[in-house]
């Protein structure tokens, strides 16, 4: 999976473990092989987040990652996340801001790959945290 990587945030992001995160991402039955999708994933301020979150799903509020499905050619689709609602979400559920940011990635590339809020996506959401923990 090729990933192109967009900081708009002003918040550092850890490029390489996003890197080696999209590596351990399995696709489902019947998709491509993973080295042939293309994944955008963009981190925004608080306002751009709360802007797509409002015209998006009609939320008037940030949101910490959302996941827009392209399917054209080689791309598969965008993958935005907020680092600044991630750090609120780090401190909440107590876990590092990088183990956050790893989270929301992981949740919006599974998206893209056609997974919905059920347990199979959150079984595979935690596989890849292990196993990203144990790297």
């Amino acid at each position: 999976m090729e990933l192109i990587i967009n900081n708009a945030s002003g918040v550092k992001v850890n490029r390489a473990m996003i890197r080696k995160l999209a590596k351990k991402v399995s696709l489902p039955a019947g998709r491509q092989a993973k080295r042939d999708w293309i994944v955008s994933i963009s981190f925004v301020k608080r306002g751009a987040m709360k802007k797509l979150n409002s015209a998006y799903r009609k939320k008037d509020m940030p949101t910490d990652v959302l996941s827009f499905n392209m399917n054209e050619g080689k791309l598969l689709g965008d993958v935005v996340v907020c680092p600044s609602v991630a750090k609120m979400n780090a401190r909440k559920y107590n876990v590092s801001f990088n183990a956050e940011i790893a989270r929301l990635v992981a949740h919006g590339i599974l998206h893209l790959l056609g997974y919905d809020h059920g347990r199979k996506m959150f079984e595979m959401q935690d596989k890849i945290m292990e196993v990203m923990n144990h790297a």
